[in-house]
């Protein structure tokens, strides 16, 4: 990466440093606690339902990241605009890591919407769209290969079915 913000681009790799960034677990533990101590008070504090959420996006743990996922559409709904921002670029994120890509395109899309010239989302958004592609095209080829398994599959069953027919037919006379 460079360190002009003007040209600033991220690799693959460095979107992967980004989706495998990991969180220390006393800084999870602490935000958890402050989070589910305001839950039990009825104090509700998005900042820190944000930092909560922002912590578990950084798991790999999937129910994890589902569950910033729901915090961070609640945050969305609830939220201040800078909230309601940055939510969305961590929702990418959060479904990104958990491989649900048409749903992290759907957030970074809404988020460059807000904040068009944000390079780091762009390059999100790319990484995105060739999983999408890759997914889309391991996909096709999975299905391909089924067809062909499958008409084979059939060809030796049926001539299987032929050969047995015949063995059966000469066999009687």
């Amino acid at each position: 990466m460079s360190n002009d913000a003007s040209n600033l681009v991220m690799t693959d790799d460095d979107m992967k440093t980004l989706l495998n960034y990991n969180v220390p677990a006393d800084d999870v533990e602490t935000h958890r606690r402050d989070y589910e101590t305001q839950l039990a008070s009825g104090k509700h504090d998005l900042q820190t339902t944000f930092q909560y959420a922002w912590c578990m996006t950084h798991s790999k743990n999937i129910n994890d990241l589902k569950k910033a996922s729901v915090l961070f559409e609640e945050i969305f709904k609830e939220g201040t605009e800078d909230l309601k921002r940055d939510s969305l670029f961590y929702l990418a994120i959060s479904e990104t890591k958990q491989r649900n890509y048409c749903s992290a395109k759907k957030y970074i899309q809404a988020f460059l919407t807000v904040e068009p010239t944000n390079v780091q989302a762009a390059q999100l958004k790319n990484y995105i769209e060739k999983r999408l592609k890759k997914d889309g095209i391991t996909g096709m080829a999975l299905f391909g290969a089924a067809a062909v398994f499958g008409g084979v599959t059939a060809i030796a069953v049926g001539a299987l079915a032929v050969t047995a027919a015949l063995g059966f037919s000469l066999k009687r006379k």
